[in-house]
C-alpha cells in the first residue's frame, strides 16, 4: 500500500511540475505578467514537453515550425506534433498530417489525415485524395475526393476532373 501511495505522489508531483513549467513557458512566450522572453519560454516548454505535457509539446512544435525564438526546424516540429497528437491533444491531431505532407512523409501523413477525415475534416479528405493521386492509387483518391466534394471543397472538384476520377 505504501508503494502505491508513494507512486501516486511521485506521479502527482511530476504532473504538477510539468503543468507549472508549461504555464511559465506560455507566460514567457506571450509576455503575460512577465517580460516576453522566447529563450525562457523555450526552456520551460521544453521541460514540460520532456515530461510528456502534450500542450507544451504542441506549443514547442509551433516555435520550431515558425522559427519563433528557436532556429526553424520543421522535422523537429513534426516530431513534437506527433508526440502531442499521440497523447490526444486535438490541435496537434488537426495539424500533424499536414506537416508530414510538407516533409513528403506521405505514409505518416495518411495515417493522421485519416484520423481527421474520419472526424469530418473536409481539407483532410482533399489532402488524402491529393496524396493518393500522387501514388497512382486513383481508386482511393476517388473515395476521398468524393467526400471532399460533397462538403464543398472546390480544389477536390478540380482534382476529380484533372484525374478523371469518375472512371475509377
Amino acid at each position: 500500500m505504501k508503494l502505491l501511495v508513494t507512486l501516486f505522489l511521485v506521479i502527482s508531483i511530476g504532473y504538477a511540475n510539468s503543468e507549472n513549467d508549461f504555464k511559465k513557458g506560455m507566460n514567457y512566450l506571450l509576455g503575460i505578467d512577465v517580460k516576453q522572453d522566447k529563450t525562457k519560454a523555450f526552456e520551460y516548454l521544453s521541460k514540460a514537453s520532456d515530461s510528456n505535457h502534450s500542450e507544451a509539446s504542441y506549443n514547442l512544435a509551433l516555435m520550431y515550425y515558425l522559427g519563433d525564438g528557436v532556429e526553424q526546424n520543421v522535422s523537429m516540429s513534426a516530431k513534437l506534433l506527433d508526440a502531442s497528437a499521440k497523447a490526444g491533444y486535438k490541435k496537434a491531431i488537426d495539424n500533424v498530417g499536414k506537416i508530414y505532407m510538407q516533409l513528403l512523409k506521405f505514409d505518416k501523413a495518411i495515417e493522421w489525415l485519416k484520423v481527421n477525415a474520419k472526424d469530418g475534416d473536409t481539407q483532410a479528405n482533399y489532402l488524402l485524395a491529393e496524396i493518393y493521386t500522387q501514388k497512382d492509387d486513383l481508386k482511393d483518391a476517388k473515395i476521398y475526393a468524393k467526400k471532399a466534394i460533397d462538403n464543398g471543397n472546390l480544389d477536390a472538384i478540380k482534382l476529380w476532373d484533372d484525374y478523371n476520377l469518375s472512371n475509377y
